[in-house]
């Protein structure tokens, strides 16, 4: 369990250019779930995701992983990064080894794991993201950008992290790139059974992958709840200029022109379930 309790963070404090990033913020990330993170461009979801393991530390309030707050003291903060790992929006920039598989192994060398294990971790790790032994050998300067986007997954994923936390994984690839790193994480999770948060501003991803899902706006909570409860919360959504996902803007139009559809749906099939009996009458 990742639970922030009362949590306010403070760009550039004590400066006449103080920013709240976070507003009393107290939300939990659920054990084993997929937890979605929406809101617009300086709504906070960067400044969360990175209180998560201690890159920033709040203003006032707690981070607890566990029950245990990570910026106690200097170790606890330093276990929390192995525990909590982040992967950042466009993370191919932050490569820099000679190959790939040096780059993935980074991390779990700097866990101090025998050489045997982190060869192991670097294997599945690549298995996950969909990375060739072939490409393991080559320098990821030379990778296209969805591969270097792979690469750099592959290196947190290989820290076997309880906690994975990326910011816009799939931003900027086309549907088939977004399919392939969305379906793999959606698997190494499935597989490992930890805790997935995913930042995207995309709300069909967040509607297909997410079991919980929390908005933010203006460093503040909107909503939270599964993709049901928040997406029944159009208004609010609406009023914060927030999209909903297609299917569910189409049955909410309907719902608002008098029909009897639930406007919460937000997949094809349930939407397909939901009309298919009232166009048969």
């Amino acid at each position: 369990m990742l639970e922030f309790k009362n949590v306010t963070y403070i760009y550039g404090e004590g400066t006449p250019f103080q920013k709240k990033g976070l507003d009393d913020v107290s939300v939990k990330i659920e054990k084993g779930k997929v937890t979605g993170i929406i809101g617009h461009s300086g709504s906070g979801k960067s400044t969360l995701v990175q209180l998560m393991n201690a890159l920033y530390k709040p203003s006032s309030g707690t981070v607890l992983l566990d029950g245990e707050d990570i910026n106690k003291d200097a170790k606890t903060a330093r276990d929390a990064r192995f525990r909590v790992g982040l992967v950042f929006q466009y993370p191919e920039y932050q490569l820099f080894e000679e190959t790939v598989g040096a780059d993935i192994a980074f991390g779990p060398r700097n866990m101090g794991l025998s050489e045997a294990e982190i060869k192991d971790r670097v294997m599945n790790a690549a298995r996950f993201t969909g990375l060739s032994d072939e490409i393991l050998q080559r320098s990821p300067f030379e990778l296209s950008g969805g591969q270097k986007r792979r690469c750099a997954i592959a290196g947190v994923i290989a820290m076997d992290p309880e906690v994975l936390v990326l910011d816009e994984p799939a931003a900027g690839l086309d549907p088939r790139g977004r399919s392939e790193i969305l379906g793999g994480l959606m698997e190494y999770r499935k597989r490992r059974g930890n805790s997935l948060v995913i930042v995207s501003h995309s709300m069909e991803d967040i509607a297909e992958y997410s079991d919980n899902i929390i908005a933010l706006s203006a460093g503040k909570i909107l909503c939270s709840g599964t993709p049901h409860e928040v997406f029944s919360k159009f208004d609010i959504l609406e009023e914060s200029g927030l999209s909903l996902p297609e299917v569910t803007d189409v049955l909410h139009r309907l719902s608002r022109s008098g029909k009897s559809v639930n406007p919460s749906l937000y997949t094809v099939d349930e939407a397909f379930s939901e009309l298919l009996p009232k166009v048969k009458k």
